[in-house]
């Protein structure tokens, strides 16, 4: 079982750490064990209940009232408020984080099949899983998460994304070929299959290649598909990928484009008329509107 230190609790909950110590202090909300040298370290069950805790406050519950119920009133109390047909995006997310906490498959199909329901399938993944998984970027980067618990819920929601893609209409034959890829610097392919699932959605061809792959590799399929457009994400703004793509479009004719999103895509330093950097995924289903 994971121990958790109180920066990992902020990272997670938004709760700032001087915060969960004063909680802990004027309310018992949290009773974390103690190290020989008086750290705070916390277990699954805090985290869960934090979580928790932190949801009901942001809907305007006080943090008085909160300590005052049982673990079993929180816990109704939160299902309550994500089942309801108004719940806030940001109380999906945090339902999100419970869950994969929690390595809860039953919560996890009931929360997709509602927001499919309220948002429709392309909307829920934009509008919440996309921004659940940014956010774990950062964790994972601040090892505020474990990787078990980001590869349980990300084979969950991928399991989703293949069923869609079975269901899809044949791609058209004479549609522009979309190839999808990540360096090798890149840790996980959630929103690169998304970005797929789109362009398959209105009628392009897609070669999904995944991640780790080297820039030589990649230059191979770029020589084999001349007038495709190849897709990326670049998200670990510790990484300098300037190199990879810069060769990557070295080997690009005319017709073809390298389209590059993710939160350090603005951190490449290339000037290249093959390259198009790709603000969000608003932006990437416009650019597919235009061809």
């Amino acid at each position: 079982m994971p121990n958790y230190s109180i920066k990992d609790l902020e990272n997670l909950t938004g709760i700032q750490a001087h915060t969960i110590r004063i909680w802990e202090q004027r309310y018992k909300l949290l009773a974390p064990r103690r190290t020989p040298t008086n750290i705070r370290v916390y277990a699954d069950k805090d985290l869960r209940k934090l979580l928790s805790v932190a949801l009901l406050n942001n809907n305007g519950l006080k943090i008085s009232k909160i300590a005052n119920l049982t673990d079993a009133d929180i816990t109704n109390a939160v299902l309550k408020l994500t089942e309801s047909s108004d719940s806030s995006l940001e109380n999906y997310i945090d339902t999100l984080k419970l869950i994969m906490i929690e390595m809860n498959e039953s919560k996890f199909e009931k929360l997709f099949g509602h927001l499919v329901l309220q948002l429709g399938f392309e909307e829920a993944i934009m509008k919440v899983f996309v921004p659940f998984f940014t956010r774990l970027t950062y964790l994972w980067q601040t090892e505020s998460v474990s990787l078990s618990q980001i590869y349980f819920i990300s084979a969950l929601y991928k399991q989703k994304l293949y069923v869609a893609l079975d269901g899809l209409a044949p791609a058209n034959a004479t549609q522009r070929t979309f190839v999808f890829f990540l360096p090798k610097t890149e840790w996980s392919d959630n929103g690169l299959l998304f970005s797929n699932y789109v362009a398959r959605k209105r009628g392009f061809q897609t070669i999904f290649l995944g991640g780790d792959l080297s820039a030589d590799e990649v230059i191979d399929v770029v020589q084999k598909n001349p007038d495709s457009y190849f897709v990326s994400v670049a998200t670990l703004a510790k990484i300098d990928v300037t190199a990879y793509y810069k060769k990557i479009l070295s080997a690009c004719n005319d017709g073809q484009r390298l389209l590059v999103t993710g939160n350090q895509a603005e951190l490449i330093k290339i000037s290249d008329p093959h390259l198009v950097f790709v603000e969000d995924l608003v932006e990437y289903k416009n650019f597919l509107e235009t061809l």
